[in-house]
């Protein structure tokens, strides 16, 4: 388990991670003098780490460039080019910098002119128009991968929702803009509750929920990302609760008949005990003081909160975890990036692709099915397959680590 020093303290980084809040003064002093936080991962050279506020907290991020130097266990290790959106590509939606991720959203953050309740939306802050524009989903994905949240380290048995949003906020960066404006005036990645920190925690969200403004010709909207943990009926259509606090969020039976559509494996596994089920709502508020969902976005995890595509991919990230595994979750940004395996063993030399194979006897899935196994033996790469329609997933074997970790 890596270790990590600032402002003269040396503790495990899990605690730093689930715990913000108690070390909030010694990394705000540690990002003033030195300027740096160090991860002790490896023995022979500490690694620098940079330190990022966001709201009133520190998280703690890889410092540029430097992933690939930390140990291969470690939560900060990263393959280069690793980070979302790197590259000389100036129409991208999702860019990557030094200071943080520049998003631009096809949703729109500021509605003028608006109708009593209207639902139109025209982005009034769109950031120009050269640059491409991502849909909520992609935006979820890209906050996973930078934040390290596809890969797992093996060092740890869990991961709480306290770490997702420290690892959440350190990748996305303090200086983050989406569709122009500073992230953290638009988006709030809910805190777990900590009963020692309910007042700040309730107030944070409150200044934050008191700037989705909406006079009938302004709306001012935000992005809201937790786990879900209800969704109800209502009067008038229903309503969306997050884990993290009894906040209702209503909208309309249309939109969530079209989530449950478009995200069908998460929105079925709402509810199990297994998974987790995370969810980024565009919200504005009604001209009666409501909080409405425009829009949102699921992302199916397991219980440790890696992105899973299914629930069998689920159960099989959740074994690869209680068995502390070193592995990655490859996740599919385009249209050609369907040859990727769904996980790979990183403890195995070669690495091990790993397939879970939950939609037999379609043609179109059979026949990418087959024409990934004959790429993975053309390359030589070894790869254990569970098709969940002929064996349990305990008669799976998996291949032994070649070493520790």
């Amino acid at each position: 388990m890596s270790e990590v020093s600032f402002d003269g303290a040396r503790v495990p980084l899990t605690e730093v991670q689930e715990y913000p809040a108690r070390f909030a003064r010694r990394l705000e002093r540690a990002k003033v003098t030195p300027g740096f936080a160090q991860c002790h991962c490896r023995t022979d050279a500490p690694r620098k780490l940079v330190i990022r506020r966001y709201g009133s907290l520190f998280h703690l991020a890889g410092w540029p460039d430097d992933g690939m130097y930390h140990a291969e266990e470690c939560d900060f290790r990263k393959k280069p080019g690793a980070a979302t959106g790197t590259g000389s590509d100036s129409s991208a939606a999702i860019v990557a910098g030094a200071d943080g991720l520049d998003v631009r959203l096809d949703a729109s953050m500021v509605q003028r002119e608006v109708a009593p309740d209207s639902r139109t939306r025209s982005d009034t802050i769109s950031g120009g128009t050269s640059r491409r524009a991502a849909p909520l989903l992609a935006f979820v994905q890209a906050l996973w991968s930078n934040a390290g949240l596809t890969s797992w380290s093996g060092a740890i048995s869990t991961r709480g929702w306290g770490a997702v949003n420290s690892m959440l906020l350190g990748g996305l960066g303090e200086n983050a803009r989406i569709n122009g404006a500073s992230a953290q005036d638009v988006l709030h990645v809910m805190r777990r509750y900590e009963e020692s920190e309910r007042d700040a925690i309730n107030e944070e969200f409150d200044r934050f929920l008191a700037a989705i403004t909406n006079d009938g010709k302004l709306s001012r909207r935000a992005l809201i990302l937790g786990e879900i943990g209800e969704i109800a009926d209502t009067q008038f259509g229903k309503s969306v609760t997050l884990r993290q606090r009894k906040q209702k969020y209503f909208t309309t039976l249309t939109l969530i008949d079209q989530a449950a559509r478009k995200y069908a494996h998460a929105w079925r596994a709402i509810g199990e005990g297994a998974a987790r089920v995370v969810a980024l709502l565009l919200v504005e508020r009604t001209t009666k003081g409501h909080l409405r969902i425009l829009d949102l976005a699921a992302l199916l995890c397991s219980s440790a909160f890696l992105p899973c595509d299914s629930i069998h991919e689920v159960a099989m990230a959740n074994r690869l975890v209680a068995e502390r595994r070193v592995f990655e979750k490859p996740i599919r940004m385009t249209e050609g990036d369907e040859m990727l395996p769904d996980f790979v063993l990183l403890d195995t030399r070669p690495a091990t692709h790993v397939e879970v194979y939950g939609m037999n006897a379609l043609e179109s899935y059979e026949r990418r099915k087959v024409q990934k196994q004959t790429l993975r033996h053309a390359q030589g790469i070894p790869a254990i397959e569970w098709n969940v329609d002929r064996e349990s997933l305990s008669q799976i074997s998996l291949p032994l680590p070649s070493r520790r970790t």
